[in-house]
């Protein structure tokens, strides 16, 4: 088997390259997938393909900002075309398989008009029971997303989940409010962020909303504040970010292109 390469990216440690690197890294929440797809099905893998076994979100062209509409659960037939797992430079088979035979998955699709529904572009479009870990909190995101409100009652329901136990939840909540560009909820964002109680991980997502929602210099306090109370080398750990080797000014990490964020 080849070996593994993730393109990394690097970026200066203050607050404003911090934030433009958080927008990045959370741009694959699952609610950011289920808005950019016209399918979310649960199947089983079979010779290559998706068999479905159960529509989770079907929106015609989109789910979108305005997408509560889901099928939650019921029984769907067809399957869903994956794609051939990755190849290394020789011809050596690099990654594991998306989804393995009989294994069952979670597929964020487009439909085609010359084919089977396809997985969209971009990380995480296609979840692997064996291969991921964390099938089943996906689904459950899923499935909080199709049922989401629309019209007035959305944004309120999107800040309640905020607060919700699964983290899958939390991050499409609050990456929600900021694509769906809810100005009005900057001041709620900064007061989840702002608790001292407030998760690490939950307060730099709100201050990232603040910051895609424009609210830059606010944005930029309260993740200061974040890191202040998490610790700095902590706060780099759960992010996945690390000093550049003889440059304590400049760190690297995962290129958040290539990584979904669950």
């Amino acid at each position: 088997m080849g070996s593994i390469v993730t393109p990394v990216t690097t970026f200066a440690d203050v607050p404003a390259a911090w934030l433009d690197h958080l927008d990045r890294r959370t741009r694959s929440t699952v609610g950011a997938r289920c808005a950019r797809a016209d399918l979310v099905v649960l199947g089983e893998g079979r010779g290559g393909d998706l068999e479905v076994t159960a529509v989770l979100l079907s929106a015609g062209g989109g789910a979108g900002a305005g997408g509560g509409a889901g099928a939650g659960g019921r029984r769907g037939a067809g399957v869903v075309s994956l794609p051939p797992p990755s190849r290394d430079f020789d011809g050596s088979q690099a990654l594991a398989p998306s989804v393995l035979e009989r294994e069952r998955a979670l597929v964020f699709a487009v439909v085609r008009d010359d084919g089977p529904p396809a997985p969209i572009a971009g990380p995480g479009a296609v979840v692997g029971e064996e291969t991921s870990g964390d099938l089943e909190r996906q689904v459950a995101a899923v499935r909080w997303y199709a049922a989401l409100p629309t019209g007035d009652a959305r944004e309120a329901a999107l800040l309640a989940a905020a607060e919700d136990g699964d983290p899958a939840v939390v991050s499409s909540a609050l990456r929600a409010l900021a694509d769906e560009r809810r100005t009005s909820a900057v001041e709620a964002l900064e007061m989840l962020a702002d608790a001292p109680d407030s998760p690490p991980v939950r307060g730099s997502l709100a201050a990232t909303a603040m910051w895609v929602l424009g609210a830059r210099d606010r944005a930029e306090r309260v993740l200061g504040e974040v890191v202040d109370r998490t610790g700095r080398d902590r706060f780099r750990r759960l992010w996945g970010v690390r000093e550049v080797e003889g440059d304590e000014t400049l760190l690297v990490a995962p290129d958040p292109q290539h990584v979904a964020f669950a």
